[in-house]
């Protein structure tokens, strides 16, 4: 056995870097289609808070579309196909997050790409609990008028005279979860179960957690506008059990 190394010629040299970009030229096709498919058409994502019980529980794993209302691209928010309706499950972020910009979130998805999702680049002081994006539910659209009374929503739409629960204005059937609030806890005080009525503005969505106790909504920080919804939740595929729509 020879104890010299192997020097390699010219032609192997070059044959190496040829295979070495043509797998990168590869995996940056896979990333960008990745990156295409989970950014315009498929989001994955994890329920990690009871704000939506008993529609969603935490573990639960659901799929949404960004295209629905408007992926958010470089170039900005794209037009939105369809418009939000009462009822409609949705991702969103609150008012109040920052986004980050172009290079930071392309690196942000290539360590999760690469770590199948698994790791993420440390931000500190971000904290996903309190800056999103959250799981919720479209209670009150623009123009409407909408109020609270015992945990439910009244909601009287543009143009018409008479209050409606938010029930019988859904095109969705769900149900929500009342909390039992301490003993001296009156209606001046956050989350408790009275909201005085409200007109919301014209690019003003209501959006409310269905356990009305443990969801940060918009009784804590206002109203968004559809340039804050991230996309349309239409399934959960986890657990097997509760497959199907949410």
């Amino acid at each position: 056995m020879s104890i010299f190394a192997h020097r390699k010629s010219y032609s192997e040299t070059v044959e190496g870097r040829r295979r070495l970009l043509s797998r990168l030229k590869v995996l940056l096709i896979v990333f960008l289609a990745f990156e295409l498919v989970a950014g315009l058409f498929l989001t994955a994502s994890a329920v990690s808070s009871r704000a939506m019980e008993p529609s969603l529980a935490p573990g639960d794993r659901i799929l949404s579309s960004p295209l629905v209302y408007g992926p958010l691209t470089i170039l900005g928010k794209l037009p939105a196909p369809i418009k939000p309706e009462r009822g409609d499950l949705i991702l969103a972020d609150p008012p109040y997050a920052a986004r980050p910009g172009f290079f930071p979130a392309l690196a942000e998805s290539l360590v999760r790409f690469v770590t199948f999702q698994q790791l993420s680049l440390p931000k500190p002081g971000y904290s996903p609990a309190l800056m999103g994006p959250f799981v919720e539910r479209v209670v009150a659209l623009p123009g409407d008028e909408i109020a609270m009374e015992d945990f439910v929503f009244k909601v009287r739409p543009e143009g018409q005279a008479h209050f409606l629960t938010e029930f019988e204005l859904s095109g969705m059937r769900y149900d929500i979860t009342k909390p039992k609030l301490p003993e001296g806890w009156t209606d001046s005080l956050p989350l408790s179960g009275s909201m005085a009525p409200r007109t919301l503005g014209k690019d003003e969505y209501f959006l409310a957690g269905d356990n009305r106790g443990a969801s940060s909504d918009s009784r804590l920080w206002g109203p968004v506008g559809l340039d804050r919804f991230r996309g349309r939740i239409f399934l959960r595929y986890w657990p097997f059990k509760g497959f199907g729509r949410p």
